[in-house]
């Protein structure tokens, strides 16, 4: 048995103070005459004796009282076989990620039982003890040693943070603030499945590293993947359909999930949705046509009790013109001119290649190569920049062009010179090509297709968006940094009818509308690093916001058509934040959580992810926990105990003088 406080046991020497006061507590005798003392010797010797028994029951227990008395104020214990208390400097780690908003009990999160769970340790330490309190934010506070007080002051302000932290990070932290003086490392968390790594996680053999698995009472969640739309841009009179991919994590079956869409603080569609246990489901909404330049939208559902993750925001923005740059080898209006003539749409420029502004290509959306016998070198250059920045190049060879100039372009060493050969149909489009998706009402297999005669071959190439009936492609896509668009054969009469039919409109529609969702998208995560977003020109001593719950301003790139923006990670909430350059809004965008903290499944055996000299403490509640603490680290406190007999003996006494002197006064 060990004493925390053993200088308490020169208080035993108190105890002689009632055997003083029994020894010396002598009474002023009084005499009683009687007529006759012939019975009054028997009587004194019969009392006598009782009182003695009395005051010696009454001495012991007064005894006893102060003895277990003073043994609660020394703190006794016995001690555990892992006994540690003599570093007096761990390190705590607490995942406060929003996963632990899951209940762990009725009306209890998981991040309420872990700050209670800390509690308990740095209670059960004793008050001289250190710490290091390691949360996902990974924030300064974790840099020192702190005391129990700043501990539990600490423990009030935690809130839930959007730092998804995998466990290999983790494991990072921890280890970057181990020193020789720490011998014990707590980590309290759910343990996610998707925060561990695939290979198991070694730690040092010198420390004993604590895992506390928090258990949810369910892992049933439902949240929103992703979201896309049925177009690549918003323009025109084209209707855009939002689809979003709703998941279900949990063991059991959604039925009829009421989702919304609310765009500009407006609700503008709702629907229902089942989704099978641990799978994924489709729900589609027709958006009205009347949106403004930027739109700032929310997919809602309703579910509990996770609900971080019930809104998944979106930003819509309407284009106001794609642009597309021709360059072509002859003065003369040509098809591609045509086809983009709507001037509402496109902002169409052509030159000829002598007579070209390099400046312009760097401001395209699309760049279409028409016709042009060969590319000279100072048209290479730019062209190929253009594509590695994420540009979108459509080429329209000539018959017999120069194969060698061509193949310097990106995307184009596999062209070889063929003859010109007999004309041919185009096989039907593959209708579940992404690139045809809503292009055709019906979808009829035996549509009437353009004759062709293909000028240039490339071979087989099974990722061609339109073949002939042959198999060998007529349009096809090489996708790099950007994308690389090359037709088989010119845009003329004599290499057949494709200009001239009903797919040529939608094909070339779409070949814009791609380029120029290029530069955007509708979300971004808190934990990206760099997000880009489109701009058209650098403005002079730009000064960039992000404004939303907070404030900041990152570092940024401007890169042609695009600013990339450096993000404070794990600073931002998840919501829209507005982006405004020297005080101007240029914009919004859209942050969400990260998708990992959406999947509560835990792991079970936690013992195969984390080896070395790592342990597993379970409890069921926090009662249980600071005894598994104290009986495995700290060892079996007896001061409790000694107060129980403390107060039984000071009960004894009571009891002895209340009642054993009336007993004692009804026998005579």
């Amino acid at each position: 048995m060990i004493f925390l406080n053993p200088g308490f046991l020169y208080a035993l020497f108190a105890l002689a103070i009632p055997i003083i006061i029994h020894l010396f507590n002598f009474r002023r005798t009084k005499k009683v005459y009687f007529s006759n003392t012939r019975f009054l010797k028997k009587v004194k010797e019969a009392s006598s004796s009782k009182r003695k028994l009395k005051h010696y029951l009454i001495l012991a227990s007064r005894l006893l009282f102060l003895f277990f008395l003073i043994m609660a104020f020394c703190q006794p214990f016995l001690p555990a076989d892992e006994n540690n208390i003599a570093s007096n400097r761990n390190i705590i780690y607490l995942d406060n990620s929003y996963s632990m908003s899951n209940e762990v009990d009725r009306d209890l999160t998981a991040l309420d039982a872990a700050t209670e769970y800390v509690q308990s340790l740095i209670n059960v330490y004793p008050e001289a003890a250190e710490y290091k309190l390691i949360t996902n934010d990974f924030s300064s506070f974790s840099n020192t040693f702190k005391g129990k007080a700043e501990i539990a002051d600490f423990l009030t302000q935690i809130d839930y943070s959007g730092s998804s932290r995998s466990a290999f990070e983790i494991k990072e932290r921890i280890e970057s603030e181990l020193s020789n003086e720490v011998k014990e490392v707590f980590w309290i968390g759910d343990f996610q499945k998707t925060i561990l790594a695939r290979e198991p996680l070694i730690f040092d053999s010198l420390r004993n590293f604590n895992l506390i698995p928090l258990s949810f009472r369910s892992i049933q969640n439902v949240s929103v993947d992703s979201v896309f739309l049925n177009t690549p841009v918003l323009i025109g009179d084209i209707r855009p359909r939002l689809t979003a991919i709703i998941s279900n994590t949990g063991l059991t079956e959604v039925n009829d999930l009421v989702v919304k869409v609310i765009l500009n603080e407006v609700e503008v569609a709702t629907g229902t949705i089942t989704i099978l246990p641990n799978d994924k489901a489709e729900i589609s909404f027709d958006l009205s046509l009347d949106l403004k330049d930027t739109n700032k939208g929310k997919i809602t559902l309703q579910e509990f009790p996770v609900t971080f993750d019930n809104d998944f925001y979106f930003t819509l923005t309407t284009n106001t013109k794609i642009s597309v740059l021709e360059v072509k080898e002859n003065a003369g209006t040509t098809p591609v001119e045509t086809v983009y003539g709507n001037q509402t749409i496109f902002e169409f420029k052509s030159f000829q290649a002598d007579n070209l502004d390099y400046s312009l290509i760097e401001a395209a959306d699309l760049i279409i190569i028409n016709e042009l016998a060969s590319i000279e070198p100072s048209l290479l250059t730019p062209l190929n920049s253009f594509i590695d920045q994420g540009g979108s190049l459509l080429v329209v060879p000539p018959y017999r062009p120069d194969v060698l100039s061509y193949r310097v372009l990106r995307g184009l060493s596999l062209i070889n010179l063929a003859d010109t050969s007999a004309r041919v149909s185009l096989a039907t489009p593959d209708f579940d090509n992404p690139f045809f998706a809503n292009v055709f009402e019906d979808k009829v297999p035996s549509m009437a297709m353009p004759e062709v005669t293909t000028a240039l071959t490339w071979g087989r190439e099974r990722s061609a968006i339109l073949r002939t009936q042959a198999g060998y492609p007529y349009l096809s896509e090489n996708k790099s940094q950007g994308s690389t668009y090359l037709l088989a054969a010119p845009l003329s009469e004599s290499f057949g009818t494709f200009q001239d039919h009903a797919l040529f409109v939608p094909v070339m529609y779409r070949l814009a509308m791609y380029g120029a969702n290029s530069q955007s998208g509708l979300y971004e995560f808190i934990d990206s690093e760099t997000i880009t977003f489109p701009l058209a020109e650098a403005q002079t001593d730009m000064v960039v916001k992000l404004k939303g719950e907070e404030e900041f301003i990152p570092a940024y790139q401007f890169n042609s058509k695009e600013l990339a923006l450096q993000l404070p990670k794990y600073l931002l909430n998840a919501g829209f934040y507005d982006l405004e350059i020297n005080n101007e809004v240029q914009g919004a965008i859209a942050f969400n959580y990260a998708a990992e903290e959406s999947d509560l499944n835990q792991e079970d055996d936690l013992l195969s992810y984390f080896q070395g000299n790592v342990k597993l403490l379970e409890s069921e509640d926090i009662t249980s926990f600071k005894s598994l603490i104290e009986n495995k680290y700290v060892g079996v406190a007896l001061w409790r105990y000694a107060i129980c007999l403390s107060l039984f003996f000071l009960l004894c006494e009571v009891l002895l003088i209340r009642f054993l002197t009336k007993v004692l006064i009804c026998q005579f």
